[in-house]
């Protein structure tokens, strides 16, 4: 590049942009937040002295503690910071277009800076709007006493259909910054016609069954992202995702398995993470030797669990056994049978499980029976 030409870019610059302009752009970008932080400092000291002279509060927004970083002002602030860096990117990538149309590498008939600029802050926009949509579903379900005892499914199925709108709403403005003549380009995906048509109808029909039955398993209350639950197939795990076409499962080993949202719709689903309790069932072998002392063994156990097992439910509420059920060909057979106050999942239920295998070991070892070993 020439003097001549970076002279012009200059030149140029100066004539398009004002330098108040710039430094505006430049302090809004990076030093926004501080004077944010500090302006709400100030008002926080003003409602504190208010306070401390018994005058009445100026600030209700102070009511509730609220730091910087949560209050309505951090997101205006930062909000306006963002647009401000925007503006910056912006400026320097119309910067460069001029070098290069007059360093003749670019011609001027297209204005290709504008047109990025459009799609930058359509994009950002859109990324806002998605960005304080959940909590404003959220806000709104929570005031509406109906929906509360479906709140997580109705803000899921709300979640994907305003991501619809919103999605298609930043394809439309895409296209109409791009002036993308949608029109002409699907007529040549359709030149064959009725048989276009089909096989789009036929393509597409078992994605949208999978979409609507995503959407119905949000508003169906059945499972949400976290639950632990176990399918009719016998998979079981941990919800990590819940997609519009499929369901993210995480096992206990950490693989995840995606199934299909149709599929979902025809099996029978069990949540572990909504039971109030869980059983611990475990069959115990003693030698036949020891007959006459098994009733005696049960009795013992049965007081061991119920003195050391806090869980276990002792109140006649729910089962708790401990029986003598069969003769086995090498064994006598005793089941013991009780149900916790937890779910069947998470360290709690494991702690609970394992005292009452602590308490069935030293009620028999107490007694100084032996177990039968398996042949």
């Amino acid at each position: 590049m020439t003097k001549v030409q970076a002279r012009e870019i200059i030149s140029i610059m100066r004539a398009e942009t004002h330098a108040l302009d710039v430094a505006m752009i430049f302090i809004l970008s990076v030093f926004l937040k501080k004077i944010g932080r500090f302006i709400y400092f100030i008002f926080l000291m003003v409602e504190l002295v208010s306070m401390l002279g018994g005058s009445e509060r100026l600030f209700s927004r102070f009511r509730k503690a609220t730091s910087y970083e949560d209050s309505i002002t951090f997101q205006v602030v930062d909000m306006i910071s963002e647009a401000a860096r925007i503006a910056a990117v912006c400026f320097v990538i119309d910067t460069i277009e001029v070098a290069l149309e007059i360093s003749g590498i670019k011609g001027r008939e297209n204005d290709f800076s504008t047109i990025i600029a459009k799609l930058i802050y359509a994009t950002w926009a859109f990324l806002r709007v998605r960005m304080y949509r959940r909590s404003f579903i959220v806000t709104v379900v929570d005031r509406t006493p109906m929906m509360m005892n479906a709140k997580g499914g109705i803000v899921e199925i709300f979640n994907k259909i305003t991501d619809f709108f919103l999605f298609s709403t930043l394809s439309l403005v895409w296209m109409d910054i791009l002036k993308i003549q949608p029109g002409r380009g699907l007529s040549s995906l359709f030149a064959l016609g009725g048989a276009g048509t089909l096989s789009l109808t036929l393509a597409s029909q078992d994605l949208a069954k999978r979409a609507l039955n995503g959407l119905a398993l949000s508003a169906s209350d059945s499972f949400y992202v976290g639950d632990s639950i176990l399918l009719g197939d016998g998979t079981s795990g941990t919800v990590v995702n819940m997609g519009w076409l499929t369901t993210d499962i995480r096992g206990s080993d950490e693989l995840i398995t995606k199934i299909p949202n149709s599929q979902l719709s025809n099996i029978r689903i069990s949540n572990r993470s909504r039971m109030k309790f869980s059983q611990v069932k475990q069959q115990l072998n003693f030698k036949h030797e020891d007959m006459g002392r098994i009733p005696n063994l049960c009795d013992e156990i049965r007081k061991e669990i119920a003195a050391s097992c806090p869980k276990v439910v002792t109140d006649g509420s729910k089962t708790f056994s401990v029986k003598w059920v069969d003769f086995g060909k090498d064994s006598i057979e005793v089941i013991v049978d009780c149900r916790l106050r937890t779910p069947p999942i998470g360290e709690e239920y494991y702690e609970a499980r394992q005292e009452v295998l602590q308490a069935i070991s030293n009620a028999v070892q107490r007694m100084g029976i032996e177990f039968a070993k398996k042949k």
